[in-house]
């Protein structure tokens, strides 16, 4: 049996499949969901089929590869997940939304895409296949395409972004491949061929090592071009946010061993609240329900504390959001240019304060004067 591969849901949405004409996927919001027993996370999406005539609600789960045996397993996961998400959803007095459970996989045989008929899932692979029976809607296509596409080494996102991070946290030092691949613990392959794509963009200098060219040009392509850091957000309501609260609730997290690090408003130093009514952030490692405790968090709007969860690739210390934390009065923050890509994507006035967090960066940057 083949290895699965834990990439695949990045590799899936890097390079989607040929759907037929009238049918588009549409992903909308990323759930990370606590594995009991051993422990560990698994990845959904939240996404939406839209029709010429109709747009259909599905919750998607991963699995490459896929075998006949493992659909009524998958099944039942996603129907458990999707009834909690029905609680979830009435208990904040919203009206639920009926979500078909849909595999994604890279190349689904026959006898698999008849078991997901079988058992009412719905499918989608990298080759163009796609299944879907909902209400009047009925679709059945067999894909023909290939699904050993291998992938552009992604940037700004997954393990790309590790090496993005440590070239802005040191602009003005010289890198060998060897050593970028090392600190961020990617393979070389991978690292060159993230380097080759910032040279490429004119970003990076490679000449006597890989240094930084346009630091500040790195993090304004970032912020504009790449995808959130976090696959999946909550709001909350916070009663206060004030320092020693935002305190007391990170160390009551540490005490119990659990990590986070503070994003958005709380990621702040106070000279540098640009605009008001910015939400707090928290990126997350661990139980959702004591961080709720631990902050007094309430599930009511207005929201204004979103518990983020980071990309599973960049959820580390090697590069990823515990990489060049900052200390704040109240606990750890993320990195500057994490903490305007995170405005950049947190809506309202949020670009107006990751402009003016680039702008500081920029600011900060030590000038250097090249020796011919």
């Amino acid at each position: 049996m083949k290895p699965e591969r834990p990439h695949f849901r990045e590799e899936f949405w890097e390079n989607p499949p040929a759907l037929p004409p009238g049918v588009e996927l549409v992903r909308q919001e990323g759930l990370v969901v606590p594995r009991t027993g051993p422990g560990g996370e698994s990845a959904y999406d939240l996404a939406e089929v839209r029709l010429s005539e109709a747009k259909v609600p599905v919750l998607l789960s991963y699995r490459a590869p896929l075998f006949p045996a493992q659909v009524v397993a998958q099944k039942d996961k996603l129907q458990s997940l999707r009834e909690q998400l029905r609680l979830r959803e009435s208990d904040v007095g919203k009206l639920p939304t009926f979500r078909v459970p849909m595999l994604v996989t890279d190349s689904a045989s026959p006898r698999v895409v008849e078991a997901c008929a079988n058992n009412e899932l719905a499918l989608v692979d990298q080759r163009g296949t796609f299944f879907l029976r909902a209400g009047s809607t009925f679709i059945r296509i067999q894909g023909s395409g290939s699904s050993s596409r291998v992938p552009r080494e992604p940037v700004f996102h997954g393990k790309g972004s590790r090496i993005v991070r440590v070239l802005l946290k040191f602009p003005g030092r010289r890198w060998t491949v060897r050593a970028l691949s090392d600190q961020t613990q990617t393979s070389y392959t991978y690292a060159h061929g993230v380097i080759k794509r910032l040279t490429q963009e004119g970003l990076v200098d490679v000449s006597g090592g890989v240094r930084l060219r346009e630091p500040v040009g790195l993090l304004k392509t970032w912020m504009k071009h790449g995808r959130p850091t976090a696959i999946s957000k909550e709001g909350f309501n916070a009663p206060s946010t004030t320092p020693d609260v935002l305190d007391r609730g990170y160390r009551r997290l540490e005490s119990q061993g659990i990590r986070s690090i503070f994003s958005l408003a709380s990621g702040l130093e106070p000279d540098e609240r640009f605009v008001s009514g910015l939400p707090h952030g928290l990126y997350l490692s661990g139980s959702l329900e004591r961080a709720i405790d631990a902050f007094g968090l309430r599930r009511m709007t207005p929201y204004n504390f979103w518990i983020l969860r980071a990309d599973p690739a960049a959820e580390t210390e090697v590069g990823g959001v515990y990489f060049g934390e900052r200390s704040l009065a109240h606990g750890p923050g993320v990195s500057l240019p994490q903490l305007a890509v995170d405005f950049q994507h947190s809506g309202g006035r949020g670009e107006e304060q990751a402009d003016e967090l680039l702008r500081r960066f920029a600011k900060s940057l030590p000038l250097v004067e090249e020796l011919e």
